[in-house]
């Protein structure tokens, strides 16, 4: 089913983006559930980064077309591309190098928010047989940091844990700032953004939450993970603004 980001955001918001059966998208009672609270200065494209080589077996790659696992034309392509939407939205400090975990590329990049760091990561992704990126930040992002820490403690191998969490198909691109979310025209729903893309085992949904604002304030991050016939895992990463 194809969905557009405005119309997915405006029936998720609706009841709290608890049911939406007009769409045929809908959140069961999850099988697992976490909470867990996170400190928004803790987040950093590096931390990022590095969590996802661990957990994800993800490894460091060269830009050189010769190496066998450096990026191809067509992905260098869509890296330069992906890289100029970062800079227009002052993603542009701490630059992480690419890595490769599985069949994605993956790098990372930071802006200063209102209350704290946003990290934006891209991700190359191939669907029938052309290349492009999903672009995603801060909110979900952290919902990534965290869920490949839960899923690794669980025992998923490091090739699972990649094949459950990153994008290979993403049908928009994710700029939400702690703030929430804003469309070109001003209208919606600032204080909640959502992102939802294919995995090579499923499907991952998030949906995040402005709660309090300002120093000392909170936003909340629900990170849906279906994958691999796995118990479906609902993560909830309480962010404190401190």
């Amino acid at each position: 089913m194809s969905i557009s980001r405005r119309k997915f955001t405006q029936l998720a918001i609706l009841g709290g983006a608890s049911v939406v059966t007009t769409s045929g998208i809908f959140f069961p009672k999850p099988a697992e559930a976490f909470i867990i609270g996170f400190i928004l200065r803790a987040l950093t494209s590096r931390a990022v980064f590095g969590g996802l080589l661990r957990f994800a077996a993800g490894r460091i790659i060269r830009g050189a077309l010769s190496d066998a696992f450096g990026p191809s034309e067509e992905e260098l392509l869509a890296i330069q591309l992906a890289d100029r939407d970062f800079v227009e939205r002052q993603f542009r400090e701490n630059k992480t190098e690419l890595a490769r975990a599985q069949t994605s590329i993956f790098w990372g990049q930071e802006r200063q928010d209102k209350w704290g760091p946003n990290v934006g990561f891209g991700f190359v992704q191939k669907y029938q047989g052309e290349t492009s990126t999903a672009k995603i930040t801060g909110p979900t992002m952290t919902g990534i940091h965290i869920a490949t820490q839960v899923l690794a403690k669980q025992g998923l191998s490091p090739n699972q844990v990649a094949d459950s969490l990153l994008p290979v198909l993403s049908q928009f691109d994710d700029w939400c700032s702690w703030e929430g979310d804003t469309f070109p025209d001003g209208t919606g729903n600032r204080n909640v953004c959502l992102q939802n893309y294919r995995t090579v085992l499923g499907e991952v949904t998030s949906r995040y939450e402005l709660i309090q604002p300002g120093r000392g304030g909170q936003g909340n991050v629900e990170l849906i993970v279906e994958a691999g016939g796995q118990p479906r895992r609902e993560i909830i990463v309480e962010v404190k603004f401190s």
